[in-house]
């Protein structure tokens, strides 16, 4: 939209050019991402976080950001249904889109995950 190019109507997502234009703007949907195994999804107040994404859903984190922006308080344990509805929705989305499992490559045994140390690449 930006430089004159047509978004794909397949694109998930929402554009931010009216924060880059200085406009307000007021998030509709959840967003979701996940970078080298590392996941979340923000809904609303909530942010649902995931250090690795592997199998073992008790590891999923759950966050208020309206009052703990810091991500200090986890509330996944007192709010068990929406912490479990938000892990489905990160589910849907990454069978949607093809997230891949991390790490792409089996580390070999004896080796360091770099892609967590990346001052030392």
């Amino acid at each position: 939209k930006i430089g004159g190019i047509p978004i794909p109507s397949n694109l998930e997502g929402e554009s931010f050019l009216p924060l880059l234009r200085g406009e307000s703007q007021c998030r509709q949907r959840p967003i979701f991402w996940e970078h080298q195994g590392n996941c979340a999804v923000r809904d609303g107040k909530w942010k649902l976080v995931y250090g690795r994404c592997e199998e073992g859903d008790d590891d999923w984190e759950l966050y208020d950001m309206n009052k703990d922006r810091t991500e200090l308080n986890n509330l996944a344990s007192q709010h068990k249904d929406r912490s479990e509805q938000m892990i489905q929705m990160w589910k849907e989305w990454a069978e949607r889109v093809g997230v891949k499992p991390w790490p792409l490559h089996p580390i070999p045994e004896g080796e360091k995950d770099w892609s967590n140390l990346p001052w030392l690449w």
